[in-house]
């Protein structure tokens, strides 16, 4: 009888194994009619339904395994696979966890932990599950490949960065690797550490327009544009959804005229591209073969085909077409569509807890008193070299670094992610045991070194990040001789103009009006208390409005501030060579106008809870 039943097991495996799955469930259902028990059968079984998509039954027949044989191993682990696929998390966690608990601590059975905790958005969770995955295995890609995605998820970018490069290394075939290292090389700018690795990934895929786009776009980071554009030109011929890359990347040459062709043909390759319309808007082209654009895009966006990202493209580009046309209402109907898509897209997974954002500024204001200040600043660094351009985004911090850094002794570092990265641990460290001259060296040498690497050195190099406004306590104790440029504007024209900009990822409280104002009132009150603690000879405040219709007033001033002598150069700031990667890259190449100045009232009836700004007027600037 045992004989008999374990070759008809044998049978219904194969059964199994041919794909012919009701065969083999009327098989294994005759073998446990004659013998419940059959643990052999039941897990077949299990399988035998969840190859036929019955996932109800899989669970249930390895379920009553379960019921006799609480301890077994392979019907929790395959058990816990079907909670997952069948969505229940928690359920999938619970079953993996009691694989630990009876011993069974493996690398897969901790990735599959850490997977479930990162789509259940637990980054904390599953970060420890993948490295105590990694510690049981340092060999292992996929396990620092799933951790990166879970720093990823922690906004930890410098982690994470080291850890795709890790992943990449052990496993170099694996074109996600690349994708993701890429993404972190973008938040950090840290352009130079992974390109060799980038290099090696198109080496391995050579036929890659998509590695061929992010070695070219790297190559123009670090100054080899020949080589950026001729991958560029190659990605192009491959894949017509390479055309809009290679087109931006124009553009932040300054060569928009040479941008269009790029983008018109990438349209006639693959019609369905929100991002080339968009670019078209930016390069101030409107028409494609001699139709209006937003005719185009109107019938474009009948096709449900058409994802959330390209869909916010095309809305971005129809807002700037009834811009153009003077259609203020339609504009701002279009860019309230393509907010809510960009939410989805990029913040919605994000809680922007305005609490949250308000208790982290105010432990920072605290902790940077007056008194700490001047007593740490005794340990600063002598050097004069840094100029931090600071204020809230859409400012105007691109129109000053470009003309600022059209002076022969300054260079741009443009927006360095440094103090974002290195400040939290800093000022944790500092909150619990007070500062010390140790960080603040270190801190001084790591940042000099990073804007030499980034500018190949000057006597005075510009920072332009803009969101330094809040870390700029522990840079004014590291750099008391450095000098910090607050520029502002009008708060409805700056809260506006986020609005509608596109930001990519990594702006939290962009996209969404309500955190816009909330985020908008926590620079004004940092600003103030910046004003109060940090000495005035590293201040100085300008207006937006100013530099746009008093140019060479402002900039002498600026100047005599920074101790520069005046060159006339910066009256040329649109001759300016230097690469331009934020939004402002069309409006920064063109003569100073005011044309931006009070833009807010074209707007004004469809502005919603931006009008919360209407009466927040800025302080008499310092300077």
């Amino acid at each position: 009888m045992a004989a008999n039943t374990a070759a008809r097991l044998a049978g219904a495996r194969d059964f199994v194994k041919q794909d012919r799955l009701a065969t083999a469930e009327v098989e294994l259902r005759s073998i446990l009619d004659q013998d419940p028990g059959n643990v052999a059968a039941q897990m077949l079984l299990s399988v035998t339904y969840f190859r036929m998509g019955s996932l109800a039954q899989a669970a249930e027949t390895l379920c009553a395994v379960l019921r006799d044989q609480p301890a077994l191993i392979d019907a929790i682990g395959f058990l816990a696979v079907i909670r997952k696929t069948q969505n229940d998390l928690p359920g999938a966690v619970e079953l993996y966890q009691r694989l630990l608990t009876l011993g069974h601590q493996t690398v897969d059975v901790y990735n599959q932990l850490g997977a479930c905790w990162l789509e259940i958005g637990d980054a904390v969770a599953a970060g420890g599950a993948f490295k105590r995955a990694i510690e049981l295995d340092r060999t292992v890609a996929h396990s620092y490949y799933n951790l990166g995605m879970a720093l990823k998820l922690a906004g930890r970018s410098f982690e994470t960065f080291s850890t795709f490069k890790r992943s990449a290394e052990l496993d170099p075939d694996f074109v996600d690797n690349y994708v993701q290292l890429w993404e972190q090389m973008r938040q950090l700018l840290n352009w130079r550490d992974g390109l060799p690795i980038l290099e090696n990934g198109l080496r391995r895929h050579p036929n890659s327009a998509r590695l061929m786009v992010m070695v070219a776009s790297t190559y123009g980071k670090v100054g080899r544009p020949h080589e950026a554009e001729a991958l560029f030109k190659s990605a192009a011929e491959l894949d017509p959804s390479s055309g809009p890359p290679y087109a931006h990347w124009l553009q932040e040459e300054g060569r928009f005229a040479e941008s269009v062709p790029v983008l018109k043909r990438a349209i006639a390759g693959e019609p369905i591209q929100g991002q080339a319309y968009y670019n078209l808007a930016i390069a101030k082209c409107f028409e494609v073969d001699g139709k209006p654009m937003i005719e185009l895009i109107s019938s474009l966006l009948a096709e449900k085909s058409i994802g959330g990202e390209g869909r916010m493209f095309l809305y971005y580009a129809l807002a700037k077409s009834f811009d153009q046309e003077k259609n203020f209402e339609l504009a701002m109907h279009y860019y309230d569509l393509a907010n809510e898509q960009a939410y989805q897209v990029y913040n919605a997974q994000f809680d922007h807890d305005t609490f949250a954002v308000e208790h982290e500024h105010a432990a920072l204001l605290k902790l940077y008193s007056k008194e700490s200040i001047e007593a740490l600043q005794r340990c600063g660094s002598e050097s004069e070299i840094p100029i931090f351009i600071v204020g809230m985004i859409r400012t105007g911090t691109t129109l000053l670094d470009q003309i600022l850094s059209s002076h022969p002794q300054v260079k741009s570092a443009g927006e360095q992610p440094f103090w974002q990265v290195s400040a939290g641990r800093v000022n944790q460290r500092w909150m619990d045991s007070g500062g010390n001259s140790a960080d603040i060296r270190d801190l001084e040498t790591r940042y000099l070194e990073v804007i030499h690497a980034a500018t190949g050195g000057a006597p005075r190099v510009i920072d332009k990040m803009p969101t330094n406004f809040i870390h700029m306590g522990l840079m004014s104790v590291v750099f008391p001789n450095a000098k910090f440029i607050h520029i502002r504007r009008s708060p409805l024209d700056t809260c506006l103009s986020i609005y509608t900009t596109f930001l990519g990822s990594g702006t939290q409280f962009a996209y969404n009006q309500g955190n816009i104002v909330a985020y908008y009132r926590e620079y004004l009150r940092a600003m103030e208390h910046w004003r109060s603690v940090i000495p005035r000879v590293q201040i100085c405040e300008i207006d937006y409005e100013d530099l746009v219709s008093k140019k060479e007033a402002v900039m002498r001033s600026v100047l005599n501030y920074c101790e520069i002598e005046w060159d006339d150069e910066v009256l040329q700031h649109e001759r300016n060579s230097t690469q331009v990667s934020t939004p402002s890259l069309w409006a920064v190449r063109q003569p100073v106008n005011t044309d931006s100045v009070e833009k807010w009232r074209r707007y004004e009836p469809w502005l919603g809870r931006l009008l919360e700004l209407k009466d927040v007027a800025h302080p008499r600037p310092l300077g």
